[in-house]
């Protein structure tokens, strides 16, 4: 495994220094960096290269997390010093009436080098949405929409490019007229559908001032139902270059921890923070075994097994 990351729990001195030095490489931090929580279950939109809808295990739309518990997560990922904080998770955040009380809340608990992000399809952030988060004080948001060709974009996502495009517009208006400092951009997967587009994709974006990222495909954990190599624009090699399960937590609606955000059938679960502190669960024997095993090259029965990733780019947004 190509990781960036040593176990340096029994490592001597000598060992650790050889490590950093030489080999360039980190010990396994003792805190989470970033973290993803879902507020929310399911998504209205189906994107032909996402698990959503075409899952064996029934996602139902519309859980919502409790109050408490999603406050309790807060505070301790504000108190370990998580720099990234998301209220978002497999999921369409905006799903939750509450998005913006969630983002307020996390906005006035965080320490001055955290900040709030989401990710959204835009295809419900209606005017009261887009208002509400921009007063929340959402430090970022990406909207994720594959091209600008109608056509295109209803046969990739399954939901009208027309409403989209008028939303993320207005959410633009309402930042730039009311002198907020929310970043908007646009997000992307470089596939089959959207690749001869990039130059026109680039250029629409750049007329409304805003900023694109290109993230390159992946097959989801090898996920049965999604054909990412008949859509890939390179051919897809192993991901044995992650290091999500090193520097990011994935909290589903009821408090228990995904293996990651590609476990869409949740086969892997890390603990449940309705019994268990957050950190706990991060040093457990779980987190433990799973880290270590990935580091031997010893990924059979884990959602790592069978992961593939378009190696052209440099892994994807992450901030």
């Amino acid at each position: 495994m190509a990781s960036r990351y040593f176990d340096s729990t029994n490592a001597s001195l000598l060992e650790r220094m050889k490590m950093r030095l030489v080999h360039r490489k980190r010990p396994i931090p003792r805190a989470m960096s970033a973290a993803q929580i879902q507020t929310v279950s399911g998504c209205n939109a189906n994107c032909v290269f996402c698990p959503n809808k075409k899952t064996e295990l029934t996602i139902k739309v519309g859980n919502r997390m409790d109050w408490d518990l999603y406050r309790s997560i807060v505070d301790q990922l504000v108190d370990l010093g998580v720099r990234r904080i998301s209220p978002y998770l497999m999921n369409e955040p905006m799903l939750d009436p509450e998005l913006p009380e969630r983002v307020a809340y996390i906005e006035k608990a965080k320490k001055p080098f955290q900040y709030v992000k989401i990710n959204s399809h835009g295809g419900l952030c209606t005017e009261k949405m887009a208002k509400g988060l921009l007063d929340a004080g959402l430090d970022r948001i990406n909207f994720s929409v594959q091209g600008i060709d109608p056509e295109v974009y209803q046969r990739v996502m399954g939901i009208h490019f027309e409403i989209t495009l008028k939303n993320i517009e207005r959410m633009v208006k309402l930042r730039d007229d009311g002198g907020y400092e929310t970043r908007i951009r646009v997000v992307m997967l470089d596939t089959k559908e959207i690749h001869p587009q990039l130059d026109a994709v680039r250029s629409f974006w750049n007329e409304r001032g805003v900023a694109i990222n290109l993230n390159q495909l992946e097959n989801r954990g090898h996920h049965k139902n999604i054909q990412s190599d008949a859509i890939a624009v390179h051919e897809l090699e192993p991901f044995d270059w992650c290091d999500r399960m090193f520097r990011q937590v994935y909290i589903l609606w009821d408090g228990r921890l995904a293996q990651c955000c590609a476990d869409w059938e949740q086969t892997g679960i890390m603990g449940d923070l309705k019994k268990d502190k957050l950190i706990d669960v991060w040093r457990g024997e779980t987190y433990a075994g799973y880290r270590s095993r990935f580091l031997k090259g010893d990924v059979k029965g884990t959602i790592c097994d069978g992961c593939t990733k378009d190696a052209a780019g440099d892994g994807g947004d992450d901030d």
